[in-house]
């Protein structure tokens, strides 16, 4: 059953007010960034529930430029085997991996923080390319998603680094549109 099938999709309560949020393919699991967190939450949006809470370990929170929130952008990778998540404050992406649906054990999910991604600025959002190969913080650095190395920056035609978190991929075939990613970083995994 989907999330939409429900006349209300509620999950909660959660940690602190929400921010940016994304959701799985299968709209049975929404990832939440929280005010004062850095880290984030996950609900079932089919029972309701919240049904994790999760901390960056090794990293504190301090000031940040915009959005007065520590983490204010989450993603999962097309495949939603990860879960990338914006620091301001330290200047950095970090990597979980996820466990899946049916994973739990004793009712918990396998969450691992991996790895870490230091940036040019301060992140407040983060997208994937449609193919899933790159992924785009509002930072204007390129990660190639495999290798979890930044591989270009933005830049404009006077080469000054682009930022922004408005960013979406559009396909085309024939010089037409045929495809459109989101800047929400929902996952794709069928």
């Amino acid at each position: 059953m989907r999330a939409s099938d429900y006349s209300t999709s509620l999950a909660g309560p959660f940690f602190n007010h929400i921010r940016p949020f994304t959701i799985d393919a299968r709209q049975q699991r929404c990832y939440v960034n929280c005010d004062s967190l850095l880290g984030f939450e996950v609900g079932d949006l089919v029972t309701g529930k919240m049904i994790a809470h999760v901390d960056v370990k090794g990293f504190s929170m301090g000031p940040v430029k915009r959005h007065g929130c520590p983490s204010h952008g989450i993603a999962l990778t097309p495949d939603e085997k990860e879960l990338w998540l914006a620091d301001a404050f330290n200047e950095s992406v970090h990597v979980f991996s996820l466990g899946q649906p049916g994973d739990e054990t004793a009712g918990q999910l396998k969450i691992r923080q991996a790895s870490t991604i230091k940036l040019t600025d301060q992140p407040g959002w983060i997208t994937f390319s449609l193919d899933g190969k790159y992924a785009l913080p509002s930072t204007g650095d390129v990660i190639d998603s495999r290798s979890k190395a930044i591989v270009a920056t933005l830049r404009d035609e006077k080469g000054a680094q682009v930022q922004s978190e408005k960013m979406v991929e559009i396909g085309f075939a024939g010089g037409r549109p045929v495809v459109a990613g989101d800047q929400f970083g929902i996952g794709r995994k069928k």
